[in-house]
């Protein structure tokens, strides 16, 4: 089964910022920019997508600012500011064009085209009465209600 498309990072112009290693956590694994953000309760991608539409500047001193909030062992605040600036770096120029279907940066666009999603939806629903009508003659048959 195929991941949704929000959750492809193949196809968005953050993947190489998110999937940046930010530093070497004290099991030995790296952290990287996405888990870093995901255990922070923060969109990866909306965050993302808000970073790159800043300057590099401010980016980097906003980025600075959600990795010290980071709980366990974080390097000093210099280091942390250099590692900012570093993975700043890795954004796309001029923002990104990662956005959703209603304009909202951070997640990647739907594969369905907005006109046939309602044929979707009218499709799943066509098929869940239909299940639900095969259930119920089923039950019936078998003396389940009687």
């Amino acid at each position: 089964m195929p991941l949704r498309a929000e959750y492809t990072l193949h196809q968005s112009d953050l993947a190489e910022f998110l999937a940046a290693p930010v530093w070497e956590e004290t099991n030995g694994g790296p952290l990287s920019v996405l888990s870093a953000l995901a255990r922070l309760d923060v969109d990866p991608w909306a965050e993302a997508a808000r970073l790159a539409a800043l300057p590099r500047d401010a980016a980097a001193s906003a980025l600075s600012a959600i990795l010290r909030r980071l709980p366990g062992d974080t390097p000093d605040a210099a280091d942390v500011g250099m590692i900012a600036n570093r993975l700043v770096e890795l954004l796309p120029s001029g923002g990104s064009a990662t956005t959703t279907d209603d304009g909202e940066a951070g997640r990647v666009r739907s594969r369905i085209p907005a006109g046939n999603r309602l044929r979707v939806k009218g499709a799943a629903r066509y098929w869940l009465i239909l299940i639900l009508l095969v259930l119920l003659i089923v039950s019936m048959r078998s003396g389940f209600w009687s």
